[in-house]
């Protein structure tokens, strides 16, 4: 069986596989052009990898990676706008898109594949840009220079000068950017040179400094005989230094993330120091902040006059933000000593994230030991950090750390265990926790690889980790997928319910699959990428487990298996049913039963209610008081059938809940079992019987098989799935 060109519009997780999987990795192993690899220490966004990967034509690769970088790198001058950028995060997906269904081997109806097309999907981009700090060349029938603002100059530094040069001619035009005058009297030598075609734009960074003994620098823009002189003004800022230790409740230094901004609306990063920038790409409302972590202790020149440092720390620390005068050519110490609002350790409560890498496509940048501050940073106690194919090689990335238990980097209360995510683009990506072996192959299903058959399925690589006592998520979950059939089957314990899709889609997801009978603990896996600065953050969204002691792995794992847990970006929630902690049954021999939910959230970042959650509906909300910071649960309900109870937080959207469109937190069930009734929903059985249905679909659509027995076997497993779903529309009907 080949590919076949899918009806785009009609399949909802086709397309979110695509931008999911071109936004955060292309999962391949031999490409067209192996060789080009882009530096990676100048690189701020993914796309220079995605273009490496899967576009042919070198040209229209290196259009779509400036747009890209360029757009990014203005993200630190506090004064440009973010929309536009998120904006052009879009049009670089689409530009790049049909090269992706062609390296895919797959038909588009109207595909457009031309230089033209990403020409002017990029030249858009470059214009819709908005920042005072850009200098825009426009060529038509003279050439024209916008509006320049001064140039903030550190010191006897250079300036890095964004600049945007728009053809509105319809002939292509060639721009020359020199001196005005040398300094022997002569024309300047030329700065830039660039030819564009018919209605291009393009952007480029100019490193510049001021004539000597002046604060300008006169420059000539020339096309063909026209020429046009202007003058950049500089503003010059002396320097001093920034001492800053970050100290903990016990007088100790402690990791952070720091978000620092000089007096020239620029964000700072001491030397060597991975400068981060916050993702928007999944609609988030505050994208593109700065930020760097931190071991405890910094320095950092930066330009006098007022600074703005931020220190934040997991969610159990309030954050702390603070203005600092800088005074030029001296020393200038700053002590930040954090507050810790809760602490859960004490409590046997400990975060992690599942969904973890530290390097994609075959790096080495990111070691275990960066791993560890990383959490220590962001207080989050156990990282699994998840290898996966290498779009270029068929280089395992990050798989030479797997050891089969917790590395050797891990301190007390804090674990990095390096796991694996299986990736099949077709069936959905899985991760594997608490792997004593690696599990093979990897992956399966993609083009140009050793592997390019939709085959063997994700059940037998699931039923090999269950095998080892692996736990068994499906990551960033969509529909249609496999993972109804595999939860339905027992070899999957549960999907991430918090990660970089919206969670009111995959939690709507987990409720049916709860409405259903299954006992999914919730989960929480970010996909955080450190290697590429412009990327999520790890244990933004985290799952709280509670092991009842110490930290170790296995008891974290345990707790997490039997979802005595909570999933958060932001509250610390407190949960009970009559008496009972999630996780836990409670039995009656017959209905109604009177149950107590009490509890709570506290929160670094503010809150709109709690709601108690009764099979998947809010049959209570606790509108947040006075402080919005604290809420308290303390209801009395009965219910009159087998139920599942949780405790959901709602909030909009704030800047410290990076990861996400809004403030979120959840707990696993308390299930409620009543006259040995099990808790069983024929609609949402029904349902997923549907999204199997569609999944055989899919399959016969794009599905890849080296015969028609690999896709029967396949399908005859997902049949066996179905028929778990009809036994338990028939349990709701015996009712």
């Amino acid at each position: 069986m080949g590919a076949t060109s899918p009806n785009l519009s009609a399949i909802s997780f086709w397309e979110w596989t695509l931008f999911a999987a071109l936004f955060f990795l292309i999962g391949a192993v031999t490409v067209w052009s192996a060789d080009r690899v882009p530096d990676k220490d100048g690189m701020l966004t993914i796309t220079p990898f995605q273009t490496a990967t899967f576009v042919e034509n070198e040209e229209t690769a290196s259009l779509i990676d400036g747009l890209s970088e360029f757009s990014t790198r203005l993200l630190f001058w506090a004064d440009t706008a973010r929309s536009p950028i998120m904006a052009v995060g879009r049009t670089v997906k689409s530009a790049y898109l049909p090269f992706y269904y062609q390296w895919r081997g797959t038909r588009l109806s109207s595909p457009k594949l031309d230089g033209a097309h990403v020409i002017d999907k990029v030249s858009d981009g470059y214009r819709s840009l908005e920042s005072p700090r850009i200098v825009r060349i426009t060529i038509g029938a003279e050439l024209s220079i916008g509006a320049i603002n001064p140039v903030d100059l550190l010191g006897d530094g250079v300036a890095s000068i964004p600049v945007v040069v728009d053809n509105a001619r319809n002939t292509p035009a060639k721009l020359i950017l020199r001196n005005a005058v040398s300094a022997a009297g002569t024309e300047g030598s030329p700065y830039q040179s660039m030819e564009l075609k018919p209605g291009q734009a393009l952007g480029f960074f100019l490193r510049l400094g001021p004539a000597e003994n002046t604060n300008t620098r006169r420059l000539v823009a020339q096309v063909g005989e026209q020429t046009h002189e202007f003058v950049v003004p500089f503003r010059h800022h002396e320097s001093g230094t920034l001492r800053v230790e970050v100290i903990d409740e016990t007088g100790m230094p402690t990791p952070a993330r720091v978000y620092l901004t000089g007096a020239d609306q620029r964000a700072y990063a001491p030397p060597n120091v991975i400068q981060r920038i916050v993702m928007g790409g999944q609609e988030q409302p505050f994208p593109g902040d700065c930020y760097f972590h931190t071991s405890g202790d910094f320095a950092v020149d930066l330009p006098a006059g007022t600074a703005i440092i931020e220190v934040v720390k997991g969610l159990e620390y309030l954050p702390f933000r603070t203005t600092v005068t800088i005074s030029p050519d001296k020393l200038n110490a700053v002590e930040i000593r954090l507050q810790r609002k809760a602490n859960l350790a004490r409590m046997g409560w400990y975060s992690g994230d599942v969904h973890v890498h530290a390097n994609l496509f075959a790096e080495k940048r990111i070691t275990p030991g960066d791993v560890l501050l990383v959490a220590k940073a962001e207080d989050l106690n156990v990282v699994n950090v998840l290898p996966c194919n290498d779009p270029r090689t068929t280089i395992i990335t990050d798989g030479q750390y797997f050891t089969g238990g917790p590395d050797a980097v891990s301190e007390p209360g804090y674990i990095v265990y390096v796991n694996e995510e299986m990736r099949n683009d077709l069936y959905g990506h899985v991760g594997f926790l608490n792997l004593k072996s690696f599990v093979e192959p990897a992956y399966f299903g993609w083009p140009h690889s050793p592997f390019p058959y939709d085959y063997p399925g994700n059940y037998p690589q699931a039923v090999k980790a269950k095998a080892q006592g692996g736990v068994v998520t499906y990551v960033h979950p969509g529909l249609p997928s496999e993972f109804p059939v595999d939860i339905a089957l027992g070899v999957a314990d549960t999907i991430d319910v918090m990660s970089q899709v919206d969670e009111e889609t995959s939690t709507g997801y987990w409720y049916r699959l709860l409405n259903c009978g299954f006992r999914c603990p919730v989960s929480a896996g970010t996909d955080s990428m450190l290697n590429i600065p412009y990327h999520l953050i790890p244990g933004a969204g985290r799952v709280y487990v509670h092991t009842g002691q110490d930290l170790t792995y296995a008891s974290w794992i345990e707790g997490f298996k039997q979802g005595r847990s909570f999933a958060t970006n932001g509250p610390l929630l407190q949960f009970k049913v009559n008496g009972h902690e999630a996780g836990d049954e409670i039995r009656a021999e017959n209905g109604p039963l009177r149950i107590e939910v009490v509890g709570g959230a506290e929160s670094i970042v503010p809150m709109e209610a709690v709601e108690i959650i009764i099979n998947g509906l809010p049959v209570q909300r606790i509108e947040a008081g006075s402080d919005p910071l604290a809420i308290r649960v303390a209801e009395t309900l009965e219910i009159t059938e087998s139920s599942w109870v949780a405790l959901r937080v709602r909030g909009a959207g704030h800047r410290l809940a990076t990861n996400d469109r809004e403030v979120y937190a959840h707990t696993s069930p308390v299930y409620v079992t009543i006259g040995e009734r099990p808790i069983a929903s024929r609609d949402d059985a029904l349902f997923f019987i549907q999204q199997i249905d569609a999944l055989i679909s899919k399959m016969d659509e794009q599905g890849v098989f080296a015969n028609t027995a690999q896709r029967d076997e396949i399908v005859q497993k997902f049949r066996q799935g179905q028929d778990v779903y009809r036994k338990i529309a028939r349990q709701e009907l015996r009712r």
